[in-house]
């Protein structure tokens, strides 16, 4: 309790960006005569980072894979912000929290989220942005809690990471901070099998009982 530093997960834990990656995904399958997919498929594959994404979207050997991820770069950049926007709360949240210090840990890459984040506003809440390429390994490896930790001066014992997903849970587990399970974003309880978050929040605004 009474967290000094709060780490942020982006795609479903800030922002709802489901419908945005879906589309671009479907731009890429298009490009090469596959079946497209709906958006809550996509949304399964979310978390690991563009290539595993692109990876999981693409059957076998149906497209040569490192075209494919180039469509899909240029098609996700294009439609980044068409319908992407934080989830209700989220702004009162930054808003409340104040002084404390927050990051954004996130595996997508850093290109896309500070775009994004700077496109709808809320760049300037975040004294540090970890993306998926800042550092050379992805959650749920520590690289990127200890980089934001080195970055803004902040103590492990003061730390905690928020998001929906099993990899930030497993990233705190590893680093050995407290987390906080975001349940009302992309992930669900039942899919973090043992790995047991010390909170579980059903909306942003929740995370000032925590804070």
């Amino acid at each position: 309790m009474g967290f000094d530093i709060i780490i942020f997960d982006l795609d479903g834990t800030l922002i709802d960006t489901r419908a945005d990656i879906a589309s671009a995904v479907n731009d890429m399958l298009r490009h090469f005569g596959l079946p497209l997919m709906e958006v809550e498929e996509v949304t399964g594959y979310i978390g690991d980072g563009l290539r595993p994404l692109v990876e999981r979207c693409v059957p076998g050997d149906s497209a040569p894979f490192d075209e494919a991820v180039k469509v899909f770069e240029r098609a996700y950049w294009e439609r980044k912000l068409e319908t992407t926007k934080p989830y209700p709360g989220v702004q009162e949240l930054l808003e409340k929290l104040g002084d404390k210090l927050k990051a954004v840990l996130t595996n997508k890459p850093y290109s896309y989220t500070r775009a994004i984040i700077d496109g709808l506003g809320m760049g300037s809440f975040f004294s540090v942005v970890v993306g998926g390429d800042t550092v050379k390994h992805k959650k749920p490896s520590i690289e990127g809690v200890e980089h934001i930790l080195n970055k803004s001066g902040a103590q492990k014992k003061g730390a905690v990471i928020v998001g929906d997903g099993k990899n930030d849970i497993l990233t705190a587990k590893n680093a050995g901070i407290a987390s906080v399970f975001a349940a009302y974003g992309f992930g669900k309880v039942g899919q973090l099998g043992d790995v047991s978050p010390d909170f579980v929040i059903n909306s942003p605004l929740e995370l000032l009982d925590i804070c």
